[in-house]
């Protein structure tokens, strides 16, 4: 049937060719998938952003469908590829069924409409597909290493588009900078993301990755890769200007040096704060924060009235809130939901749009993926394991840490890198 399969879309592919490129295009990547390796695929996921980048620019036709599509793809090929067709789901679907049952509950009662009630689960809880894909993909250790090999080779290229874009001075819209307090800033790194704020998401996320496996390695080549890749991305996150992430890597970090043996790195990160600090730029930015012009707009249109907002809104609608994508971020913009404002804090996002039941639930999934991080640092033997358990960890509460003052969880680039990471810190076991 699978050979019958192939036959098909070959034809297909042929005569779309002949008909309209980008079709042709679309029925040959079954084809794709089928005659090379089945882990090929799953070695796409790390160069995901870049990918998506590619095919957004390229082929808008399917922009709106293709990463359902490569979901589809990758379990369809797990299905037909793998001997055993038993499907790997860990201990962390409970606290993520909890979460979706929490979900359509505060759809069912809030009786919002569907199509919103949809998209807003989907953003969500769909990239969790990806840490299925992940657990399920992974059989030994190095399946892992070459998914955090690609994943520098992604941040690495990322990283270098970025500090090319600050160094070139890249045009940015107005609204990126003050123009009132921020008079000296011309530009502000963002790669291909769509905001700085989004690129210095995906950056903290693997950075502490980066420096954990740049300790322990021990080859010269290797380790000069990983220094390089830490290198660029820090100047990179630096070069974002993005305040929440800065401060955001620093407790992580700060941790770091309070677990880690070596205490000379708290010097480090000292040294690497006061190089940040005298960058002008970085600078002004964050003078800015104890300006009265800054509050005085944070209080009119900024974060803190959107903040007021939103406990106001959670105040009227406690129990079940308004109803998943309904309120603060970006399918209730896409909707027109509240003027589509950004709450620009994914927690009182969720706590305004699920209530107090679905927020308790969401924090429980976030308890229950670090609760594992520190288990696999407690338990894990093997020393370069706990490295790499600990830069995910490291990373996540960055990440979880920066969606405070961000809305990054619902950035489908950023919650697949997210997911991914946290698909790896499940396939460790206890040995």
């Amino acid at each position: 049937m699978v050979e019958l399969g192939a036959i098909f879309f070959s034809f297909l592919t042929a005569v779309s060719l002949l008909i309209k490129p980008q079709i042709g295009f679309i029925f040959s990547i079954p084809l794709f998938f089928y005659y090379l390796p089945y882990k090929l695929p799953f070695y796409l996921i790390p160069l995901y952003p870049i990918i998506d980048f590619l095919v957004r620019n390229l082929f808008p036709q399917i922009s709106s469908i293709w990463d359902e599509g490569f979901i589809f793809l990758l379990i369809l090929i797990f299905l037909l590829r793998v001997k055993s067709k038993r499907i790997k789901f860990t201990e962390l679907i409970y606290p993520v069924f909890i979460f979706l049952l929490a979900l359509l509950v505060s759809s069912y009662f809030t009786k919002i409409d569907t199509r919103i009630a949809f998209d807003g689960i989907r953003s969500y809880l769909e990239m969790f597909l990806f840490f299925l894909i992940v657990i399920n993909f992974i059989n030994d250790k190095k399946d892992i290493e070459i998914f955090i090999n690609l994943s520098t080779v992604s941040v690495l290229f990322l990283s270098l588009y970025g500090i090319y874009q600050y160094i070139a001075r890249v045009s940015i819209p107005s609204s990126w900078i003050d123009k009132d307090l921020e008079t000296t800033i011309s530009t502000r790194a963002f790669s291909i993301f769509g905001s700085p704020n989004a690129f210095a998401g995906y950056l903290i996320l693997l950075i502490p990755l980066i420096f954990t496996i740049f300790l322990f390695e021990k080859k010269l080549t290797k380790k000069l890769h990983y220094f390089l890749v830490l290198g660029a991305s820090s100047f990179a996150l630096l070069f974002t200007l993005t305040r929440a992430a800065q401060i955001s890597i620093i407790f992580p970090f700060l941790l770091f040096t309070l677990l880690y043996k070596d205490k000379r790195y708290f010097l480090v990160l000292i040294i690497f704060i006061l190089i940040a600090f005298s960058i002008p730029q970085i600078r002004v930015r964050f003078l800015n924060l104890l300006s009265p012009i800054y509050l005085e707009k944070a209080k009119t249109y900024g974060r803190l009235f959107r903040w007021n907002l939103a406990i106001s809104i959670f105040s009227l609608k406690p129990i079940f809130g308004v109803g998943p994508g309904g309120f603060g971020g970006a399918v209730a913009s896409r909707l027109g939901m509240f003027e589509g404002l950004y709450v620009d804090n994914y927690y009182l996002k969720t706590l305004v749009e699920v209530g107090l039941v679905g927020f308790i639930s969401f924090l429980y999934l976030i308890f229950s993926i670090l609760r594992k991080g520190v288990s696999n640092l407690i338990n894990l033997i093997q020393e370069k394991e706990k490295m790499i358990c600990l830069g995910i960890f490291l990373g996540l509460i960055a990440f979880f840490l920066n969606n405070l003052t961000e809305n990054l969880w619902e950035i489908p680039t950023l919650s697949v890198t997210m997911w991914s990471l946290i698909g790896i810190l499940y396939s460790f076991k206890k040995e």
